[in-house]
């Protein structure tokens, strides 16, 4: 049996259009409950797809310091390489009597053979940790000191090759 109602401005209204007005869900179809396993199981799906990610992720930056690990002592050579190079300048400015200039070329020569030895001497992820607490702290000089390397470094490379 059922039961209606005069509901706003007249209009006849049934029972079930009354639930629903007012929120009450009594009469469930027969699909709630597999409605609620279906949710529970898209969620862990999502879950699973989540934790895959991670491990995928965690893969790649393993694979990614594994890689770097092996590189470091090549780019430690070349940091050596353009130190000497440095070196040897810093030797005609002495010679030509250019004396301050022949003092911070040698400061650079050694600071870059320090840089050399740390890269030997520490791990990539040690390394990379560094270089993201410097690049916090200090964002400006980061990336001068990054623009600053790059330009010698590409000096010295082309500068190598004749």
């Amino acid at each position: 049996m059922q039961v209606k109602f005069i509901g706003f401005e007249g209009h006849i209204m049934n029972d079930t259009d009354d639930r629903f007005m007012h929120g009450d869900n009594r009469q469930q179809d027969s699909t709630g409950s597999h409605g609620a396993q279906g949710h529970d199981n898209a969620h862990q799906h999502r879950e699973q797809a989540r934790q895959k990610a991670r491990e995928t992720a965690e893969q790649a930056r393993e694979e990614a310091l594994r890689r770097a690990d092996a590189q470091k002592g090549f780019v430690a050579d070349y940091i050596s390489n353009f130190s000497e190079a440095v070196r040897s300048m810093a030797m005609q400015f002495k010679d030509q009597d250019q004396i301050s200039l022949a003092d911070y070329t040698y400061r650079l020569a050694d600071r870059t053979d320090t840089l050399a030895d740390h890269l030997r001497d520490e791990n990539s992820e040690s390394l990379l940790k560094q270089a993201q607490d410097f690049s916090r702290r200090e964002p400006a000089l980061f990336i001068g000191g990054m623009v600053a390397g790059g330009f010698l470094l590409s000096r010295f490379l082309k500068s190598s090759d004749r």
